[in-house]
């Protein structure tokens, strides 16, 4: 191999590296954007994160979908179920044209990093491609919705467990404040 064919070749190894480590992984450094270091929730009150950091791409296994999802912009909350019954929520952008997407665990008796390689403690998700107000309501009809445009933006409220714990994965998919 000659020194120009060694310099073209390096060349396009060095710029698929590049490439490559672009799509990869970002580590989130925050306070509630990893599952072990996840907000706990209490109660019904409302709470508002003002930014959301860039980072994450985690893959995050569904098997509903067949689509790679991942916890792109994540912020994680933590809950102990007090009474069992069907739980309802709503995520109310600051921006409505933002696309939020959403995943719901049942971790008890798990390590939270579990969530990135155990598909059945998926308990509900949403991960419609439409931009606004998204969440569980008794107006979603399905408890999984899976990416893309045109999908609906509420799943159906999933029955939770008392005793149990829970994780949810809030996903900013837009790449803005």
């Amino acid at each position: 191999m000659n020194f120009k064919t060694a310099a073209i070749f390096i060349f396009l190894l060095f710029t698929t590296f590049i490439a490559g480590a672009q799509r990869s992984p970002t580590v989130c450094y925050g306070l509630g954007q990893n599952p072990q270091t996840a907000f706990p929730v209490c109660g019904t009150a409302s709470f508002e994160q003002k930014t959301v950091p860039l980072c994450g791409n985690r893959r995050v296994p569904n098997p509903a979908c067949k689509d790679e999802l991942s916890d792109k912009n994540p912020f994680w909350y933590k809950f102990t179920c007090f009474e069992t019954g069907t739980l309802g929520f709503l995520i109310t952008p600051a921006t409505m044209e933002d696309d939020y997407d959403w995943q719901l665990y049942d971790i008890t008796g798990k390590d939270p990093s579990a969530v990135y390689s155990d598909a059945s403690l998926i308990i509900a998700s949403n991960w419609s491609g439409e931009g606004g107000l998204t969440g569980a309501s008794n107006t979603g009809s399905n408890l999984h919705v899976c990416a893309g445009y045109g999908r609906p933006l509420f799943s159906k409220m999933p029955t939770i467990t008392k005793g149990h714990q829970y994780l949810l994965l809030v996903s900013h998919f837009s790449d803005s404040q």
